[in-house]
């Protein structure tokens, strides 16, 4: 199984820490060794060098004058002269006659230990000198300056192999912090926020350059937001006074076939007209200018507004108001979208159909009928732009229900689509959330 590095920055940080930690503490008996090597090998070097300078006196002086005259070099040292048969000619220092047994007589020097004690034997003129240091003697310091500082060198290790990790999972903490906080900014920044930016000077160097570089596309985005925006408010506003000339132009036509499709061609424009308006006017954020919208008077006067043509057509409408507090919001915008769940049930349902609207509880305004069947499959797709379906809605509901789901997301909220009462027709609901915050 392939291991991989886990994907939170602590706990790679943690990790990375924890190995360093395990590789310290493995060194430190590594570190031993090879302390305890170099005081050998200095050991070795003073051994040598203490067997040479007796060598030299040799060559001048009897054996025990030689002896007598050596400096001594280090502590705990034993200097012995002997001949082929390991019998002592000269001696300085306590008696080891066990190293002198062991000790290898050959023609060049040789060096053993056993135990504590460490000796080197260098051949000269028939005799050997054999010098051998015991480093449990109280003279020699070598070991006991290594296991000093190993013993103070692991005090000092300890607390770092602690603290690193620990320190390594604060400052990661502290990074990450920051980095959260960013994200919860960036997080909230949508069409209706895009003034906000990622803060600077806040965080890390490394991550400067990438903020920087997202603030700098919020900016180009939110001129590009703001110039489709204006231009569609502006080509809305263009086409209002072409609109009311051909339908000055229209009055005039004497079919009234010809005329009656025309005008309502063209109020079928216009109204998309008012479509585009609204929704350039929910790019704008929700606030105090904005005065509290009583949905229950907004129905009310959408029912009795489009009642007259409803009972003409064969069809009934009733407002069932359940009480709902003031929301703060678009009015105009609340009321195009009620208007067009209201006409969207009347042009997709035949004579006789009910339609209720139904206000609360609660921030909520529902349109309900009693219509033909939908598919369920179909109801999962009608809030699409512009789909169509092979029912007996099969023209679909185009912009209408897109812009009813704009209205409902303005205002922190969603359009949800159900079937009506019993299985049948459609429930078209409005839930409007918490007011997305400036």
């Amino acid at each position: 199984m392939r291991l991989r590095a886990p994907r939170s920055l602590a706990a790679q940080f943690a990790l990375l820490h924890g190995v360093t930690a395990l590789i310290a503490a493995l060194m430190l008996p590594l570190g031993a060794v090879m302390l305890h090597r170099v005081a050998h090998h200095y050991q070795r070097d003073v051994l040598r060098q203490q067997a040479a300078g007796i060598a030299t006196l040799l060559r001048d002086h009897s054996p025990a004058a030689a002896i007598e005259a050596t400096d001594i070099l280090a502590g705990g040292l034993t200097l012995s002269i002997v001949d082929a048969r390991r019998r002592i000619v000269a001696q300085h220092g306590p008696s080891r006659p066990a190293m002198l047994a062991a000790v290898p007589l050959d023609r060049r020097a040789r060096q053993m230990r056993r135990g504590a004690l460490a000796a080197i034997s260098l051949p000269a003129g028939g005799r050997w000198i054999v010098v051998s240091q015991d480093d449990s003697a109280p003279e020699v310091v070598a070991d006991d300056i290594v296991d000093a500082f190993l013993a103070r060198f692991a005090l000092l290790l300890v607390p770092l192999i602690v603290l690193l990790p620990l320190t390594g999972v604060w400052l990661t903490r502290r990074l990450t912090r920051r980095m959260t906080a960013a994200s919860d900014i960036a997080a909230a920044i949508g069409p209706r926020t895009l003034d906000r930016r990622l803060p600077h000077g806040t965080l890390p160097w490394e991550v400067e350059p990438l903020a920087a570089a997202t603030n700098a596309a919020l900016d180009r985005l939110e001129q590009a937001f703001a110039a489709q925006t204006a231009f569609a408010a502006d080509v809305a506003h263009e086409l209002r006074t072409p609109l009311a000339t051909i339908r000055l132009r229209a009055d005039a036509i004497p079919d009234p076939a010809v005329r009656a499709k025309l005008l309502a061609e063209v109020d079928r424009a216009a109204r998309v007209i008012t479509q585009l308006l609204v929704l350039a006017e929910l790019e704008r954020p929700i606030d105090g200018a904005h005065a509290s919208v009583a949905l229950s008077a907004v129905a009310e006067d959408v029912v009795a507004d489009r009642a007259p043509a409803l009972i003409a057509a064969g069809r009934r409408i009733a407002l069932d108001d359940q009480g709902a507090p003031p929301l703060p919001g678009y009015a105009g915008a609340i009321r195009l979208a009620l208007e067009n769940l209201v006409d969207n049930a009347a042009r997709y349902t035949p004579p006789g159909t009910r339609i209720t609207v139904r206000v609360g509880p609660g921030h909520e305004i529902s349109v309900v009928d009693d219509g033909p069947t939908i598919a369920p499959a179909d109801l999962e797709r009608m809030a699409t732009r512009f789909w169509r379906a092979g029912t007996t809605r099969s023209e679909g509901f185009g912009l209408g229900l897109s812009i009813v789901q704009r209205v409902a997301a303005a205002h922190g909220g969603r359009l949800l689509i159900a079937a009506g009462p019993g299985g049948r027709g459609l429930g078209a609901t409005l839930r409007f959330g918490r007011v997305p915050p400036l």
